[in-house]
C-alpha cells in the first residue's frame, strides 16, 4: 500500500493536468482579489467588462480541480503545493550565513567575470554621456520660465537626476504614504513601494535619501546589464550579447536609467527573474519576481508570462518524450525553463511571486484606505482608465483626419513620440517571438497592451525602454557593419531626450 501511495505522489504529471492546475490556482487568486476589492470593472475595446462576484470564480476553480482529479488522480494539486512549501521552509531553516572570506572570494570572482566586464563599457559610456549632456543642458539652456520648478536634491549632480516623478518617489521614501480619504486628486498611492523603499534604505546608509535613490537607479541599471549579458550570451552568443547591451544602454529613452525613476530596478528585476527561471533556480527567480511585483503596477504581468513559459515547456517536453516513446529527457533549450520535466510546483510558486508582490502592496493599501485597488483607481488622476483602446484609436484617427499627419505631429509631438514607440514595440512582437521564442513576444505584447487598454499613450515611450527582448532581437537583426551607425543614432536621440527631461521639459 505504501508503494502504491508513493507511486501516486511521484508519478509524472501530464502537460494538460499541469495547465488545469495552473488555471485552478489562477482562478482562486483572482477570486480572492475580487473578494477583497469588491470587483473589477474595465474597458476591453468598445465593451465594458464587469466582474463583481468572486464565488463564480471559486466554483469554476472547484469544477476545474474536480475535472483534473477525475481525469488524472496522481500528483494531486494540494500535495504539489504542500511539497513546494515544505521544500521552501526546509531550505530556509537550513540556510546559514556565508563565511566572510567566502563572500570576498565570490565578489572577486564576480568582478572578474565576463558578464561584469561586458557591462562596464555600456554602463560607463552611456550613463556618463547622458548625465553630462543633462548637466550641460541645465547650464546652457536652463529651465522653462513659465513656472518655478522644485529643487529635489541638495547635491547638484543628484538634482540633475531628480525631475518630474522623482518628487513622488522621494516623498514616499522620506515620509511614506498618506491618505486623506478621497480619490479626487493625485496621491502617492499610485506609486508602488519597491523603488522608494530601496532608496530609503540606501539613503539611510549614505545619509541622504535623494543620493540613495540615485545610487539605487545607477546600481540597478548596472546589475540589469550584467544579467542581460548573461541571458543574451546564452541565447545569442557573446558578440551579439555585447551589441544588445549597447543598443539598450544608448536607446532613445534609456535616459530614465539615469533618473530617480523605477526603470532601472524594474529592468533588473524582470531580467533577473527571466534568467533564473529559465535555469530552474526557483529561489532567486522568486526573489526578483517579488521585487518586480513591488516596483511597478505592470510588474504582476510577469506572473502570466512565466506561467506561460512553464506551460509551454511542459507541453514541449511531453510531446518530445512521446515522439521518442521514452521518459522525458532534458531538452537542450526550452521556453525559459530547461527543467520543465521536473515537478512544476516550485516553478509555479516562483512564477506567482510578481503577483504576490502586487498583492502585498494591495493588502497594505487596503489596511490604510479600505480598498486594495486604491493604487489602480488613482491612475485616473493621470488620465488612465477613463476610456479604452477603441476610444484611443478613434481619437487618434480623428486627430490625423482633422489636422493632417504633419499638423498632428507639430501640435502634439509628445503624444506622437509615445504612439510611434508603442507601434514599433507592437510591430516587434511577431519577429521577436519567431526569433527568440513565444514567451519573449508575449512579454512585449502584454506590457504594451496593458497600458494601451487604459485609453492613453501616456509614458509608453518610457515603458519601451524596459522591453529588453526588443534589443536582443535587434542585436540579431542589425548587420555587424551597421551596428556602430545604429548605436550612434540611438545615442543622438537619447541626447535629445536628456535635454528635454533634465531641463523640466515634458517628455511623456
Amino acid at each position: 500500500m505504501r508503494a502504491v501511495a508513493e507511486d501516486r505522489i511521484n508519478a509524472p504529471v501530464p502537460w494538460w493536468a499541469t495547465c488545469l492546475d495552473l488555471l485552478t490556482v489562477a482562478l482562486c487568486v483572482v477570486g480572492v482579489m475580487l473578494a477583497t476589492s469588491g470587483g473589477l470593472r474595465f474597458r476591453l475595446g468598445p465593451a465594458i467588462v464587469s466582474i463583481r462576484s468572486p464565488w463564480r470564480l471559486f466554483l469554476w476553480a472547484a469544477g476545474v480541480a474536480v475535472l483534473r482529479h477525475l481525469l488524472f488522480r496522481k500528483q494531486p494539486l494540494p500535495v504539489l503545493i504542500w511539497t513546494a512549501i515544505r521544500r521552501a521552509a526546509h531550505s530556509a531553516f537550513q540556510w546559514r550565513p556565508p563565511n566572510p572570506r567566502t563572500l570576498w572570494v565570490r565578489f572577486v570572482g564576480l568582478s572578474r567575470s565576463s558578464a561584469v566586464r561586458g557591462a562596464v563599457f555600456p554602463f560607463v559610456a552611456s550613463r556618463g554621456a547622458v548625465l553630462l549632456a543633462g548637466y550641460l543642458a541645465v547650464v546652457a539652456i536652463g529651465y522653462p520660465i513659465d513656472r518655478e520648478r522644485p529643487r529635489l536634491a541638495s547635491n547638484e549632480a543628484v538634482n540633475v537626476m531628480a525631475k518630474w516623478d522623482a518628487e513622488w518617489y522621494l516623498g514616499i521614501a522620506s515620509e511614506g504614504y498618506q491618505w486623506d480619504g478621497t480619490l479626487r486628486h493625485q496621491m502617492r498611492f499610485a506609486f508602488f513601494p519597491g523603488y522608494p523603499m530601496a532608496s530609503r534604505a540606501v539613503g539611510w546608509a549614505v545619509g541622504d535619501v535623494a543620493t540613495g535613490a540615485a545610487l539605487v537607479s545607477l546600481a540597478s541599471f548596472f546589475g540589469a546589464l550584467v544579467y542581460l549579458f548573461r541571458l543574451a550570451r546564452e541565447e545569442l552568443g557573446a558578440e551579439q550579447a555585447e551589441t544588445a547591451l549597447l543598443l539598450l544602454a544608448f536607446s532613445p529613452f534609456a535616459v530614465f536609467y539615469s533618473a530617480i525613476y523605477t526603470e532601472s530596478l524594474y529592468l533588473l528585476a524582470t531580467v533577473g527573474a527571466f534568467y533564473h527561471f529559465r535555469r530552474s533556480e526557483w529561489a532567486k527567480s522568486s526573489a526578483w519576481g517579488l521585487v518586480a511585483g513591488l516596483t511597478r503596477p505592470n510588474g504582476f504581468l510577469l506572473t502570466a508570462i512565466l506561467l506561460t513559459s512553464a506551460a509551454l515547456s511542459a507541453f514541449k517536453a511531453r510531446r518530445a518524450s512521446r515522439a521518442l516513446g521514452a521518459a522525458p529527457a532534458p531538452p537542450a533549450r526550452l521556453e525559459l525553463q530547461p527543467r520543465a520535466w521536473a515537478p512544476p510546483a516550485a516553478g509555479v510558486l516562483a512564477a506567482l511571486m510578481p503577483l504576490a508582490g502586487m498583492g502585498a502592496y494591495s493588502a497594505f493599501a487596503y489596511s490604510l484606505t479600505g480598498d486594495p485597488l486604491t493604487w489602480l483607481r488613482l491612475h485616473e488622476m493621470w488620465g488612465r482608465g477613463k476610456t479604452g483602446v477603441w476610444d484611443l484609436l478613434v481619437t487618434h484617427y480623428d486627430w490625423v483626419t482633422q489636422f493632417g499627419l504633419q499638423g498632428y505631429v507639430t501640435s502634439m509631438p509628445i503624444d506622437f513620440i509615445n504612439t510611434v514607440a508603442a507601434l514599433l514595440a507592437l510591430a516587434a512582437v511577431w519577429p521577436v517571438a519567431r526569433k527568440l521564442g513565444v514567451v519573449y513576444g508575449v512579454f512585449i505584447l502584454v506590457n504594451v497592451a496593458a497600458p494601451l487598454s487604459s485609453g492613453t499613450t501616456l509614458s509608453l515611450a518610457r515603458l519601451t525602454s524596459t522591453l529588453f527582448p526588443v534589443f536582443l532581437w535587434l542585436a540579431t537583426l542589425i548587420p555587424a557593419k551597421h551596428r556602430s551607425s545604429w548605436i550612434a543614432a540611438f545615442a543622438v536621440l537619447q541626447g535629445f531626450s536628456a535635454v528635454m527631461f533634465y531641463t523640466w521639459r515634458r517628455l511623456y
